[in-house]
């Protein structure tokens, strides 16, 4: 029996970098500290300028949502809910970025424009950053296919919260917001 245990727990252990490998790992691990980064702001509180959104906005309570490969119809539901939950927390000042990682910054802003109402989600910044560039790395962002989007919530720099492949219906829309409660208290 206690062989058994033991086959078991070093299995286990085997099998973490495996999980971390098939893309289910990505982004900075909670209590590690968001850096500075100067993406390409195509909507939102930063538009037309390359600011550095955790700069800006200090030790506000945030969410940076890094989109890799996902599809634009989902991109528009997070880009509502989030806008919806800025409205919620306009007290709290709580803020909300999207990065979408592109090799064609013109085709993107297309697709973005045709799939997101941009007025209806004009508290979002939503912006634009090659797949080489250096925040990627810094941010822990993992590019596999696989991966289509990783949430960081985070205040005062440090990441309390994060998410990967969400895919935002009721259920994922709850949890989401819920940990959004939970950051701007």
């Amino acid at each position: 029996m206690t062989k058994v245990v033991l086959v078991a727990a070093v299995a286990a252990i085997v099998a973490l970098p495996v999980m971390a490998l098939n893309g289910v790992e990505s982004g900075l691990a909670k209590g590690e500290s968001v850096t500075p980064f100067h993406p390409d702001h195509i909507n939102g509180p930063l538009k037309g300028t390359d600011k550095c959104f955790p700069c800006t906005f200090g030790k506000r309570p945030a969410i940076q949502v890094w989109v890799n490969n996902d599809d634009m119809k989902n991109v528009a539901k997070i880009a509502e809910s989030l806008q919806a939950n800025i409205d919620s927390h306009k007290a709290q000042e709580f803020k909300a970025m999207i990065v979408v990682l592109t090799n064609d910054k013109a085709a993107t802003k297309m697709q973005i424009g045709k799939a997101l109402d941009l007025g209806k989600v004009k508290d979002v910044a939503i912006s634009l950053i090659a797949p080489n560039h250096e925040a990627i790395k810094a941010y822990k962002i993992n590019t596999d296919s696989s991966v289509k989007n990783t949430f960081l919530l985070y205040r005062d720099w440090t990441v309390a919260n994060k998410f990967v492949n969400v895919k935002l219906d009721d259920k994922a829309c709850g949890e989401m917001c819920e940990a959004i409660s939970g950051l701007v208290k």
